[in-house]
């Protein structure tokens, strides 16, 4: 997306308007990193209301740099884009996954990708990070850890 700005930007020339692009493109950034949403690994603890037990491998992690989103399913990785809007709206798109076959995790797994599909709106917290779909009871629980292992 700031590469197609940019593009634009080079391509209608001017000074005024590469300053209110850029401009744009700024507001937009700090946007994204003022939800404290982005930037941080936040793991699967709870799924449809039921607590994972046991190691889980589920995370996710959406970088407010560039607008994408990357985690694990349980076994699988995946990446894609995310978008944050007012009203603690977001949404997932473009994600693809890895496809291994895992001998544990693959009911996770599948569901973890459905939540990223569905979710529209997200609860936040010191420690958690909710998705939510409309006013349905929370859809996936995380909790902010400082690294993955």
């Amino acid at each position: 997306m700031v590469f197609g700005i940019m593009l634009n930007i080079s391509a209608c020339g001017g000074k005024r308007q590469t300053d209110s692009q850029t401009t744009t493109v700024s507001n937009i950034s700090a946007s994204v990193e003022a939800t404290g949403v982005t930037d941080r690994y936040w793991k699967l603890v709870e799924l449809n209301g039921n607590p994972i037990e046991g190691p889980t491998y589920a995370f996710i992690f959406m970088n407010s740099s560039d607008g994408r989103v990357h985690g694990n399913l349980g076994c699988n990785s995946f990446s894609g884009s995310f978008t944050l809007q007012e009203g603690n709206r977001i949404s997932f798109s473009q994600l693809i996954n890895t496809q291994k076959f895992c001998l544990e995790g693959m009911e996770i797994e599948a569901e973890m990708a459905r939540v990223l599909q569905h979710a529209d709106n997200y609860n936040l917290t010191e420690t958690q990070f909710v998705l939510n779909r409309a006013r349905m009871a929370p859809l996936a629980r995380f909790e902010e850890v400082s690294e993955i292992d």
